[in-house]
């Protein structure tokens, strides 16, 4: 069946591609311009520009968006029924298209497009009537047996201000049968303190353990994987608190042997400020949607450290490394490597703070971007995977959409009027899409009140125009051998 949305999704995007990429000439019907002293170059510069944005952005977030909607609707029976309208609403379109079409061609992607419509009307409501018997609940898993012990790793370094909350939300979880291992990195504040107020009063249910000296985040992971007991290790953060549920809903991903480990939907506790409001939206986008695909095929290619969890046999046997400076994405595409499959629940959330200050976001993204080129340079065997090729395409296309997006007002001031013939589809189609793709996973985020963030998507064009600025700084920070100087903990880092 997930090769059937994907080929489904896949048509689909294409479809709309090729709309949209006709949709200049279909303007032009309405809107009367002169183009005669257009400089060649400019059109020239026009044309490439739209193919690039056709095959950049239309192309990739449709598919992800179709994708992710048709896996989605089997989550849980009547309550994402909204999402109906998508298939339906894009069927009239098609209807309208035949019947006003100006040439054959728009004829028959009109009905190409209402034959998709209604193949993803009548895959969705099957999707839906499956989801009346809910998937198989973590006390079901073990057939009335004992619950499996789940070790609760968290590498800790000067976190007194977060440390007990994170504690605190691992000790409230719903699933009884944890054991948590804190591993103090070798701080200078009072964070030993504190845990050991928890080891105190819970006796071995908590446990610390203490680095003399920081010694990163990679060997703190190591040495909580090296005094964990059970049958499943789970690492998060020091700045991350669980919901109550979190461990219970991940753990049900298990129920398929051949998942090796599987990812909490990691959300953003701080979302008070513009720009940690407009990384909720990228948050949930990179999860709900794109995240989402991946593990409906089981494929998700990085757990993150906020929240993510292994079977014991997968954490002893694989080594946390420094080699990059994203140790949690290292270490996912190693748990791929020994051939396991990964997970994600979407309704396992995990909540942590995100950088609110332009400075801190910057030095986190470039972390982040570089240790994922990094990681891929590593795992060249990964280059198989569709996934992972996206991944890698998109330190060159997302520099290419930022050109894109600068070029508009500079070739409307050389072309003037003319201009208005392919801005017009251009920018009603792009935000159209990047509305509805942004839109709908603020729509089936677990814990609801996130519709607001619509408010701010003008701004996130200017938001991700600047991690396009980031993203071409580390790919040829990459490309060039300069690499990146970074600080992570204590430790300053000149990764390459």
């Amino acid at each position: 069946m997930s090769i059937f949305k994907k080929f489904l999704a896949f048509v689909f995007a294409a479809v709309l591609t090729v709309l949209v990429g006709l949709s200049p000439s279909l303007i032009n019907r309405f809107v009367q311009v002169d183009a005669t002293n257009v400089p060649s170059w400019a059109t020239m510069l026009i044309n490439i520009s739209w193919i690039a944005f056709l095959f950049t952005f239309v192309l990739p977030t449709t598919f992800f968006t179709t994708y992710a909607v048709l896996g989605r609707t089997s989550r849980r029976h009547g309550e994402n029924a909204s999402v109906y309208a998508i298939p339906v609403v894009i069927a009239i379109l098609g209807i309208l298209l035949v019947y006003y079409s100006p040439a054959d061609i728009i004829s028959w992607i009109g009905y190409l497009t209402i034959s998709l419509s209604f193949a993803a009307f009548l895959l969705m409501v099957k999707n839906n009537e499956d989801s009346r018997y809910p998937p198989v609940r973590v006390y079901e898993m073990f057939n009335g047996g004992s619950l499996p012990e789940v070790s609760v790793i968290i590498p800790a370094y000067d976190e007194e201000s977060s440390i007990e909350n994170a504690i605190e939300s691992v000790l409230n979880q719903t699933y009884p049968n944890t054991r948590i291992i804190v591993v103090d990195d070798g701080s200078t504040d009072n964070t030993s303190k504190i845990i050991s107020k928890y080891v105190d009063a819970y006796g071995d249910r908590v446990k610390l353990v203490r680095h003399e000296k920081n010694l990163g985040k990679f060997e703190a992971l190591n040495s909580g994987i090296k005094e964990a007991e059970g049958e499943y290790v789970y690492h998060m953060d020091a700045d991350t608190v669980l919901a109550p549920d979190n461990i219970e809903k991940v753990l049900s991903t298990f129920n398929d042997e051949r998942i090796g480990a599987a990812a909490s939907m990691v959300s953003i506790s701080n979302d008070r400020g513009i720009l940690t409001r407009l990384q909720m939206i990228e948050y949930l986008f990179e999860q709900l949607i794109v995240r989402y695909g991946q593990s409906i095929s089981r494929n998700v290619i990085i757990c993150p450290g906020a929240g993510c969890i292994y079977r014991s046999e997968v954490a002893k046997n694989i080594t946390v490394s420094d080699r990059t400076v994203t140790e949690d994405a290292d270490y996912t595409f190693e748990v791929r490597r020994n051939n396991w499959k990964i997970g994600q629940e979407v309704d396992s959330v995990s909540f942590t703070e995100a950088p609110s200050n332009l400075s801190a976001f910057t030095k986190q993204r470039v972390r982040w971007l570089y240790g994922v080129l990094q990681t891929i340079r590593l795992h060249r065997w990964s280059l198989k995977d569709p996934w992972v090729v996206w991944a890698w395409l998109g330190y060159i296309l997302t520099p290419i959409s930022m050109i894109i997006l600068l070029s508009i007002p500079v070739l409307g001031i050389v072309m003037g009027q003319a201009y208005l013939a392919y801005f017009l589809p251009y920018s009603l189609m792009s935000f159209t899409i990047f509305v509805v793709s942004r839109a709908l996973p603020l729509s089936i985020y677990r814990y609801h009140g996130k519709i607001s963030l619509l408010l701010y998507l003008p701004l996130y064009i200017f938001y991700n125009t600047y991690l396009s600025i980031i993203t071409l700084y580390t790919f040829l920070a990459w490309i060039t051998g300069r690499g990146v100087k970074i600080k992570y903990g204590s430790r300053r880092i000149h990764a390459k």
